[in-house]
């Protein structure tokens, strides 16, 4: 278990910039998750880590030490994919024991700590078996054994849950974060899934072509977001970002949406007829009325209605606004609707680089 640092790694595959001067610190024991779309460069930077991939530029080092030029296998890594990757014509014994064999380690410590990775995984009764005969959950189960049954200083995770289906997903999402607990090893696991960035990551490190957006617990990245990119990206829906003017008053700032105005968050520090974005997530109205609260007044354009929750599409004129309530609705498209933010989840960017402002 180690410290892993990168410091202005770069990389690049021909004129195309994979990642564009990365620095990340991932603390001794710490489960960590890059998060960001396809082609945002979270695994290539996982596979600089484990040595797969030589950066252009910048350096990694493990518990201070410089390990960049370092091959895999002096590193004390092991990676766990997407495709199970285990051995067709091997029983699971073998196959969680194959590492620890390649390393010349004797038969009997081999047996213990197969046993003991096994055990952890659930696995223990299946270890005379071919990965033929394993359901695709089992199979991952093995390869997390594997990578474990080394008793690696980095475990590396590349979207390992991709493959199950959506029920076993949510199952493994838990099995895995109460394991890594267990055995306290510091942990970097990549997902395009905000779902699994947010139940199982200590902390998550939302990635953009190439770049690090934010870094902070889930709540912290989901309650205020560093900036535009990653409040549409954490969220579900994705949060709304409404169009406004900044209008000074003799009672504070406002923001002027042309349907609608609300109240700025105190503090916030902007030119008067600065144009912004007003970020409200859909979960953060109500259809309750309180003094004090603007209304938001409008058409329903769209319901979806998902049994638990409903989504309601509410057309302002100018907006489309997305709210998000629990339980059924019983409004029909073309009902009148009314809806109140809650003023202390309201977020401000600044309107031409998206950063967060207020």
């Amino acid at each position: 278990m180690v410290e892993v640092r990168l410091e202005g790694i770069r990389k690049r595959f021909g004129k195309t910039v994979a990642v564009d001067g990365i620095n990340l610190t991932v603390e001794d024991g710490e489960f960590i998750v890059l998060l960001g779309p396809s082609g945002c460069g979270k695994t290539t930077t996982l596979r600089i880590i484990a040595g797969l991939e030589k950066p252009d530029e910048g350096r990694v080092l493990f518990g201070g030490r410089d390990v960049t030029r370092l091959p895999p296998r002096e590193r004390n890594v092991s990676m766990v994919f997407q495709s199970y990757a285990v051995w067709p014509h091997m029983k699971v014994f073998d196959n969680i024991a194959f590492p620890l064999r390649i390393k010349g380690r004797p038969e009997e410590e081999i047996r213990r700590r197969v046993k003991w990775a096994a055990e952890l995984l659930g696995i223990d009764d299946l270890l005379d078996r071919y990965p033929a005969q394993l359901s695709g959950g089992q199979r991952q189960r093995v390869a997390v054994a594997r990578a474990i049954v080394v008793e690696p200083d980095v475990m590396l995770m590349d979207e390992p849950l991709s493959n199950l289906d959506a029920v076993l997903r949510i199952r493994m999402r838990s099995e895995l974060k109460k394991l890594q607990r267990k055995i306290g090893v510091t942990t970097i696991y990549v997902t395009h899934d905000q779902l699994e960035a947010m139940t199982m990551g200590d902390r998550i490190a939302v990635m953009n072509k190439g770049r690090i957006m934010q870094v902070g617990s889930p709540e912290e990245v989901y309650d205020r977001p560093a900036n535009t990119f990653v409040a549409t990206f954490i969220g579900a829906p994705q949060m709304n970002l409404i169009k406004a003017v900044a209008r000074s008053t003799g009672d504070g700032v406002v923001l002027d949406a042309g349907d609608f105005k609300l109240p700025a968050p105190q503090g916030l520090k902007v030119d008067d007829g600065a144009e912004v974005l007003v970020g409200v997530r859909p979960e953060h109205f109500t259809l309750q009325g309180r003094e004090g609260i603007p209304a938001i007044r409008g058409i329903l354009d769209f319901v979806e209605r998902l049994g638990s929750d409903t989504i309601l599409h509410v057309n302002t004129g100018n907006h489309i606004v997305v709210v998000k309530i629990s339980g059924d609705y019983p409004a029909q498209v073309g009902d009148e609707v009314t809806v109140y933010p809650r003023l202390e989840k309201v977020r401000v960017f600044d309107a031409s680089s998206g950063s967060l402002i207020g």
